[in-house]
């Protein structure tokens, strides 16, 4: 129970309505940052509220000590207790910002790295100004990332300009955008470069690593592996050399694997028919943030970035 409340900046919107001006940018960002506060304060006063009233049994409890029977200190310290503001699309912000991609020029990425910079400052001095713990994190954004997409897609004003930066089957979401909101559409989660970036394992780990300490938490570095049974030892050096070299956090391996829902089997990879029994009754797992799911439980926007991912092999960085 680490946070009280998280709200997540639509960054690309950020740039949609800064329309090329850096200052505007980041006045923008620090707008949005402002508006979290105030929901934050509401949260607050919700949750005074529900506390002082002993509608929070679990968190409020105080356990007592088995030997002496007296009550010990509270469950959770409710005080400790943070408010996260997270970004989403920060790829997409620059790329419309600046005309390129984290992955593929170096001023891109220095802008992305400044923006970072600045929403961390003001996330600090938001803290202190406020007299509130202020966490500034990365999104884990299973849904969010799907829903900004098809929010801005959805809005005239910002149509045009997402379509220009949306990941995704653009084409088909289009052409289902009447009938459903769950679109095979999204932004880049938090600070990542694309899932579908044609680049090579090392120039990925160069990129992502770099915002590490930036954010106060929320953070990972996912690794798609393309092999089914990857050497041991290749992934250890592999984890190793991640460890030793770079401000990588928390990083994650992820083999992606298919179920049949008729005999059982697994098979590593995502297939299109069972390799024992031939049933096309399947069902698959993958990581969709920090966890390993059913892929029949996500949304679209998420299946869509399960097939756009960017998968390495071990032996790359061995």
């Amino acid at each position: 129970m680490g946070g009280w409340q998280v709200i997540t900046l639509n960054c690309p919107r950020a740039a949609y309505r800064a329309d090329g001006d850096d200052d505007k940018l980041f006045a923008e960002l620090k707008r949005l940052m402002d508006l979290a506060i105030k929901v934050f304060k509401v949260k607050q006063r919700w949750m005074q509220a529900i506390v002082e009233s002993g509608r929070m049994p679990f968190a409020t409890q105080r356990p007592k000590d088995p030997w002496t029977g007296k009550k010990g200190a509270i469950a959770v310290y409710l005080d400790e207790l943070v408010y996260i503001i997270g970004v989403v699309g920060i790829n997409e912000m620059v790329q419309y910002h600046y005309g390129k991609q984290l992955h593929e020029d170096r001023g891109a990425l220095r802008l992305a790295v400044r923006a970072m910079t600045e929403m961390e400052l003001y996330a600090r001095e938001l803290s202190r100004r406020e007299e509130m713990k202020i966490s500034f994190s990365r999104t884990p954004a299973e849904t969010v990332v799907q829903r900004f997409a098809v929010a801005d897609l959805l809005n005239k004003e910002f149509r045009d300009k997402a379509l220009k930066v949306v990941k995704g089957d653009i084409e088909r979401a289009l052409s289902l955008i009447q009938e459903t909101r769950d679109l095979p559409v999204y932004y880049t989660n938090g600070t990542h470069v694309p899932p579908s970036a044609s680049i090579s394992l090392p120039e990925r780990i160069n990129i992502e690593h770099i915002f590490f300490p930036i954010v106060d938490g929320g953070n990972i570095m996912h690794i798609f592996l393309g092999e089914g049974y990857p050497d041991p030892r290749g992934v250890k050096n592999l984890a190793m050399k991640i460890a030793r070299n770079t401000q990588t956090g928390y990083y994650a391996f992820t083999k992606d694997l298919t179920v049949c829902l008729d005999c059982s089997h697994v098979t590593m990879g995502l297939k299109e028919a069972c390799e024992k029994c031939g049933s096309k009754n399947l069902d698959y797992i993958s990581r969709i943030t920090g966890y390993l799911q059913a892929v029949s439980g996500w949304n679209e926007g998420k299946k869509q970035e399960l097939l756009d991912r960017m998968r390495y092999a071990v032996r790359e960085l061995r």
